[in-house]
């Protein structure tokens, strides 16, 4: 996939390092300036308000789950997407194709699907799965989209393969799946398994691409959840093997003392 410059209308970040992305956000932080758009543009929500309306849903979220980002406001930092070149092609892509589809894994409250909505894809050919169908809830209170928001939402085990709604609802039907601190909360295994599922979710002769973020602190034993260049292929040469299908993976890796950010994407031959 050629990858040209991201469209300047849809870079609303400052260039920040890698590990900010980690970093913990407040009203103020810089990063959530397309949030803050979001959420007044998109959203209807008056400028004034906004901030006390991030809080509120951020203690929800942190209610219902403990996951780190909503120990903070992190959850609302579009930054990996925006400054990742890969996703900005694809959001042009399925700008230009009115029959292409993505499908976020792990989409939380689903930030990204209403970015790419705002963007001016139509939120039909937009789905998103999560673990927790109480997040995938939130998210419309987050964005007060309950009554016009087409996407669909889906609450399902990625490493349960006899999951049947999640099954019925995406299997064959994905050109794109969107992968964001998703892949780095399993060890290797849970990796090739949740990949084998992706690809039963990508169309029969579609564009079959999978890409994301992978990353965090270099806590004891990071390294068996963020995989290096040559274990990431050879994890997909496991996922080709086992589902009969051929990948070609790239990734660029950003490595500091205490943290590593890993961009990668990963397409069917």
């Amino acid at each position: 996939m050629s990858i040209p410059d991201a469209p300047p209308d849809q870079i609303q970040t400052p260039s920040l390092p890698p590990y900010s992305i980690l970093s913990p956000l407040t009203e103020t932080s810089p990063e959530l300036a397309p949030a803050r758009r979001l959420l007044e543009e998109y959203s209807s929500i008056a400028p004034e308000d906004v901030d006390a309306h991030m809080q509120a849903i951020r203690t929800e979220a942190h209610r219902i789950s403990h996951y780190g980002a909503y120990n903070s406001l992190s959850f609302l930092n579009l930054s990996p997407a925006l400054h990742d070149p890969r996703f900005q092609t694809i959001a042009a892509l399925l700008r230009s194709n009115s029959s292409s589809t993505f499908l976020d894994v792990g989409c939380g409250l689903g930030l990204i699907l209403r970015q790419l909505t705002f963007s001016g894809i139509h939120s039909s050919r937009l789905y998103g799965t999560d673990l927790n169908a109480d997040l995938l809830d939130l998210g419309f209170d987050l964005f007060r989209d309950r009554d016009t928001s087409h996407t669909t939402f889906i609450a399902g085990d990625m490493l349960d393969d006899s999951d049947t709604p999640l099954n019925e609802t995406l299997n064959g039907k994905m050109d794109y799946i969107y992968a964001s601190a998703f892949f780095h909360l399993f060890e290797r295994e849970g990796q090739v398994n949740a990949a084998k599922r992706m690809v039963g979710f990508l169309k029969e002769g579609g564009a079959g691409v999978i890409f994301g973020v992978n990353g965090g602190p270099k806590i004891e034993g990071w390294e068996r959840y963020v995989l290096d260049e040559e274990q990431w292929r050879e994890a997909w040469d496991e996922v080709g093997n086992a589902t009969g299908t051929r990948w070609r993976t790239e990734m660029e890796v950003e490595s500091g003392e205490d943290w590593i950010w890993v961009r990668f994407g990963v397409y069917r031959v």
